[in-house]
Parts: structure tokens; sequence; C-alpha cells
């Protein structure tokens, strides 16, 4: 398409007719290399906006939060963050919080003490420590300041400790730090 328009443009110069096979070949060396640009102006367009983005677009913009999620869908991805750039001023309400906490993707269950000014945030989810680092830094972020709170990454229910079969003493046995207690998964159990 491009070596026929730039052909028929040229025409009226008389350097690329039929018979002059370098000079052709030159203009559609050059009309392929401007395709080639075309095809990655409209990939970089694509990648400029959320709405689009595939792939590199979608990272880019990630890391302007924290780490990439290539893990997850082109849909989820572009889910989370619309909801974490459409984040504003006035959402540092109960509703607005929960928004925060479902962009980063997190599963969790938010117990609030409003006459004591704290939010228990409980993940219901196993996470990495470097997830669990990151989710803590922008929970730090969201979070008003007027409000404290504290999260907890332990994931083990009731269910589960009782699975275990341990007695009190077996399990004080274990001489685990109530930080640690808090911390513990099923995985670890």
């Amino acid at each position: 398409m491009v070596y026929e328009t730039l052909k028929r443009s040229l025409e009226p110069i008389g350097l690329y007719r039929e018979d002059a096979e370098v000079s052709n070949r030159e203009l559609q060396v050059f009309a392929e290399e401007i395709e080639r640009l075309y095809t990655e102006l409209d990939g970089m367009f694509r990648e400029r906006f959320i709405g689009t983005a595939e792939d590199v677009g979608l990272r880019v913009y990630e890391e302007l939060f924290g780490p990439s999620r290539e893990g997850e869908s082109v849909e989820k991805r572009r889910e989370l963050l619309l909801l974490r750039m459409n984040l504003g001023e006035s959402d540092f309400t109960p509703a607005g919080i929960r928004r925060a906490l479902d962009s980063l993707g997190l599963k969790y269950q938010i117990s609030e003490f409003p006459a004591l000014g704290r939010l228990n945030i409980t993940a219901t989810a196993d996470y990495s420590q470097a997830e669990q680092a990151f989710i803590l830094r922008e929970i730090g972020k969201i979070i008003p300041a007027h409000l404290e709170f504290q999260m907890t990454f332990n994931t083990l229910t009731w269910a589960d400790i009782d699975a275990l079969e341990l007695s009190f003493s077996q399990s004080d046995q274990n001489d685990l730090t109530w930080q640690e207690l808090d911390e513990r998964t099923p995985s670890e159990s």
C-alpha cells in the first residue's frame, strides 16, 4: 500500500519508471521500512491506553505502582489498573478503601472498629514475602492517617488449626511469637 502511494506520488519525477529496476527496489525498501514504522506506531498507540494495552503498556503502568502482574489475564490487569488510576482524594471512605484494596488484587476481609479508629485487614489468600511487602507498602499509602490498621496474612482458619489435632501444650512447644502465629498459612502448618 505504501509502495503504491510512493510510486504514484513520485511518478512526475520520472525516476521510478517501470524499467528502472534499482530505483524501484530502493523505493520498495523505503516502503517496507515505512510500513514497519506504521506497524510499530500502531502498537505504540495501542499500548499507550489502558483500555487497549496488551503487553508493554500494561507493564509500564503497573510498574508505576509496584511489580508487573504478568501472571494475570490482560482483562484482569486492565481492571486493576483502572481501579487504581481512578482513586481520588474523596475515596478515603470505607467503599473507597475497598476499591483501593481491590486495585491491589488483594483477597481480603476488613473488620472495622470505628470507636477505636482502627481497621483490621486480613488476607484471605496466600501471598509471597515480596507480595506481602508490596501490599503493606501500598496499604500504608491508602489508609487515611487518622486510622490505625493491622494487616495480617494468616490464612489459617480454625478448621485448619483443628485439623492439626494438636493439644495446647503440643502447640505451645512450637515456641512461636504472636507475630509468627499471625503469619502462619496452611502450607506452613
